[in-house]
C-alpha cells in the first residue's frame, strides 16, 4: 500500500511538472509572429538607416548601431523563449514609409530602428518601451541658424517623407509660407542642403548630429533650433502580437535597470566622433521606463 502510495504521488508530480512545462512552451503559441519565426528559422528585422548611431551597415558589411544592439539582446531573449539557438537574423534597410506596412503583411518580424511611438501610430502597430528620447530639430547652414519657428519664414525645409519631423513642418506651411521638400531619405535631404537647395532639414537632433558629423560639408552645417517636439524611440512590433510585445518588454527592462542600456548610449553617443551629452528626457526615461506615445 505504501509502495503503491508512492508511485501515486510520483504519477501526480510527473503529470503537474508536464502540465507546467508543456504550458510554458506553448506560451508563445498564441504570438503569431514567434510561431513564423520558430517556423522559418530567421527572424526579420527591419531598420531605417541612420549613418553613426541607430542602425546602418559598417565598413564591413555589418548592421550595427545603438538600437541594433539593443535588438541583439531581443534576438538572444526570441531564442531562448523559443529554444532555438540556431534562429538567423535577417537585416533589412527600409525607408520610413515601408515600415508599418512591412510589419502589417509579415515582410519583417520587428522595426528595430529609430521609430517615434505616436498614437496615430499606436493603431496600426504596437510599441516596445521606449529606449531613446529626443526631439525634431534642424540642421542649417552656419550663419542661417534659427531660434524661433517665426525664423523659418519663406524657407525652403525638406523633411524624410513618413517621419514625424514632417507632420510638425506640415503644420507649420501655411502659417510660416513655407516651401516644403518631401525626401525618401535622410541622406537624400541632407544633400538637397550641402548643395543649397534647400535652406533646412528638419530630423531629430540626435540623427542630425550624425549626419552632420558625416557629410563633407560637415563645417558648414550645423544643428539648431529650440526642440519643435518630443520624440519616444521605441522597437515598432506587429499589432495584438501580446507575447511578443511582453518578452520584448521584459528584455528591454532588464537591460534599464542592470544599467547596460546606458553603457550603450556612452559607446555610441559619447565618443570622439560624437559628443552629445545626455538630455533631460532621456535621464528621466531611464530613471522611470514608460512606453507613453505622443500625439
Amino acid at each position: 500500500m505504501k509502495q503503491r502510495s508512492i508511485w501515486f504521488r510520483f504519477a501526480l508530480t510527473s503529470a503537474a511538472c508536464a502540465l507546467v512545462f508543456s504550458a510554458r512552451a506553448n506560451e508563445w503559441r498564441g504570438s503569431p509572429t514567434l510561431s513564423r519565426i520558430a517556423d522559418k528559422g530567421t527572424i526579420h528585422i527591419g531598420y531605417i538607416p541612420t549613418p553613426g548611431t541607430f542602425a546602418y551597415k559598417d565598413e564591413q558589411g555589418q548592421t550595427v548601431g545603438y538600437s541594433i544592439d539593443l535588438c541583439w539582446r531581443v534576438i538572444e531573449a526570441i531564442r531562448g523563449e523559443l529554444k532555438r539557438p540556431d534562429i538567423k537574423p535577417v537585416f533589412r534597410p527600409v525607408e520610413p514609409s515601408q515600415r508599418i506596412p512591412l510589419l502589417q503583411n509579415g515582410g519583417i518580424d520587428i522595426e528595430c530602428g529609430a521609430n517615434t511611438n505616436t498614437v496615430s501610430r499606436q493603431e496600426k502597430v504596437d510599441f516596445s518601451h521606449t529606449f531613446f528620447q529626443t526631439g525634431a530639430r534642424l540642421a542649417m547652414r552656419k550663419g542661417e541658424e534659427v531660434d524661433r519657428p517665426i525664423d523659418l519664414w519663406r524657407k525652403r525645409v525638406a523633411v524624410t517623407k513618413g517621419t514625424t519631423a514632417e507632420s510638425l513642418i506640415q503644420q507649420r506651411r501655411a502659417e510660416l509660407d513655407l516651401t516644403v521638400v518631401n525626401v525618401a531619405s535622410d541622406l537624400e535631404g541632407m544633400k538637397l542642403l550641402e548643395t543649397r537647395q534647400v535652406d533646412a532639414f528638419a530630423q531629430d537632433d540626435i540623427l542630425l548630429y550624425a549626419l552632420v558629423a558625416q557629410s563633407s560639408a560637415r563645417d558648414q552645417l550645423t544643428v539648431t533650433g529650440r526642440f519643435m517636439s518630443v520624440e519616444p524611440y521605441a522597437f515598432m512590433l506587429p499589432k495584438g502580437d501580446v507575447p511578443l510585445v511582453a518578452l520584448v518588454d521584459k528584455t528591454l527592462l532588464g537591460l534599464i535597470r542592470n544599467g547596460e542600456m546606458l553603457n550603450l548610449y556612452k559607446k555610441w553617443f559619447d565618443t570622439d566622433k560624437l559628443r552629445i551629452p545626455m538630455n533631460v528626457y532621456m535621464k528621466e526615461n531611464l530613471r522611470f521606463p514608460n512606453k507613453y506615445g505622443i500625439p
